[in-house]
């Protein structure tokens, strides 16, 4: 049949397309975002295309109470921390997304999956093979069982997996990859995204093979095309970095096979990527405490991590400060130091203030609301805090503080390391007091105003 064609317009971000160009998405409000593409259009329907194709089997409602579920097949990755925060491995057939900033670690990682000594199809369309077996040899990857593809058409790829049958599939990236659907239609393109991810999610299905695949991020911490690749796959994990630090973290956001919420700690170095298990602490505890210092057991996924709060309080040089945060958004620092200043008098509207966490990954965990509202204080009074002491407990806009959630895990990783002088937010629990007697100095807060009172031993306005 005579094919037809007309010019469409995409959003880049969420993948919708226009007949028309305009300034701003009608559907993601992004700004700028449309990109002209040429859309191939046939005289036949979508039933005489897919519908009624006779090659296609055609699927029976079922009930759902008579359908026979096996057990999930899991495949290791090779790396304890992956496996993690997967649920205990990659399911058959899935599909897993990987997310993160150029040079995060993503091939890296994915070399690690050599380890798992599973038959492996590498494919690479960023890369030559030149540069990744430079880096597998740097690093000590050069497995036997990681078979190394570079290619883009995916067409290509596909052809290879059948013909090896590998146990797992590595992607990098996905943006790279090529449906040869329109010759006009450029590789990245959202049609080029929807067709690519479709092909590989297919293709798992129907070999019962996991796939796992890289997606670069834009700019505002979102994998490019959000809307047309995370709906789709299976598990969605993003590769975040410490600015300026060695550390990585995997986070999952979406997964399907178990659950979301976890993180995964790596190190960052010549020999590549290093886990760091949940007991180890990333912070040198000698050097927390003094003035704008205090620690906070904070939760990611299953795990607690101990991070330090660093708040550096000073008079700004206008009639407003300015509030500048590192792994920490600026709307918390703002809500804190405003419930600090209508609870406790202290005029710290007109000071800048400068808030690092120190340890860990983006701070994200409410119970966090004490530590800093704690630490702000201290640098705004100038007043030292004790050597090893930890805050824990959610704000309230009333000026009331509320326990936070998971108090005896907190407690169990404070004590671990050592920790035995906490500030918990909320009144006084006699199953949690009772049910660790090892702490030495414990103290219970239900309002900001009588915590500031006691803890720097002065009267609040």
């Amino acid at each position: 049949m005579a094919k037809k064609t007309r010019t469409v317009y995409g959003c880049t971000s969420c993948g919708d397309t226009f007949i028309a160009w305009m300034g701003q998405c009608p559907s993601c409000k992004a700004w700028n975002s449309f990109v002209e593409t040429t859309e191939d259009k046939t005289s036949e329907t979508k039933a005489e295309s897919s519908l009624l194709n006779p090659d296609k089997e055609i699927s029976k409602p079922v009930s759902l109470g008579s359908i026979q579920r096996e057990n999930l097949s899991r495949v290791s990755t090779g790396i304890a921390e992956m496996d993690k925060i997967l649920g205990g491995g990659m399911v058959a057939g899935s599909v897993i997304l990987l997310g993160g900033e150029p040079g995060v670690g993503k091939s890296t990682l994915l070399l690690a999956f050599g380890k798992s000594g599973k038959k492996i199809l590498y494919v690479t369309g960023e890369e030559s093979a030149d540069q990744i077996h430079a880096r597998a040899q740097r690093i000590g990857a050069l497995y036997k069982n990681v078979t190394l593809l570079q290619e883009t058409r995916l067409d290509n790829v596909i052809a290879a997996a059948i013909e090896l049958r590998p146990e797992i599939i590595l992607v990098d990236s996905i943006q790279t990859m090529n449906v040869d659907l329109s010759k006009n239609m450029s590789i990245g393109s959202p049609a080029q995204l929807r067709a690519a991810a479709s092909v590989l999610i297919d293709h798992a299905r129907q070999y019962n093979i996991p796939i796992c695949m890289t997606g670069h991020i834009t700019k505002d911490g979102q994998i490019a095309g959000p809307k047309l690749l995370e709906h789709s796959v299976d598990v969605v994990l993003y590769f975040e970095n410490q600015r300026f630090g060695q550390y990585r973290f995997i986070r999952s956001t979406k997964n399907r096979f178990g659950s979301t919420g976890e993180i995964a700690v790596f190190e960052m170095s010549a020999e590549g990527l290093r886990e760091i298990s949940g007991e180890r602490n990333l912070l040198q505890m000698q050097d927390v405490g003094g003035v704008g210092s205090i620690l906070f057991p904070q939760v990611d996924g299953s795990q607690v991590m101990l991070v330090e709060f660093q708040v550096l309080a000073t008079p700004a040089a206008f009639s407003s400060g300015r509030r500048i945060g590192e792994n920490i958004d600026i709307s918390r620092i703002h809500m804190i130091a405003a419930i600090l200043e209508k609870y406790s008098g202290f005029n710290i509207g007109q000071s800048d203030i400068f808030v690092r966490v120190q340890g860990g990954a983006h701070m994200n965990d409410s119970g966090g609301d004490l530590a800093l509202l704690l630490a702000m204080a201290s640098s705004f009074l100038n007043t030292e805090l004790p050597s090893r002491w930890a805050a824990a407990g959610e704000l309230s806009l009333t000026g009331r503080i509320r326990p936070c959630s998971q108090l005896l895990t907190r407690r169990k990783t404070l004590l671990s390391h050592k920790i035995h002088n906490v500030l918990w937010g909320g009144r006084i629990d006699a199953s949690a007091s009772s049910a660790d007697k090892m702490m030495s100095k414990e103290y219970f807060f239900d309002d900001v105003k009588t915590c500031i009172e006691k803890t720097f031993q002065r009267k609040a306005i």
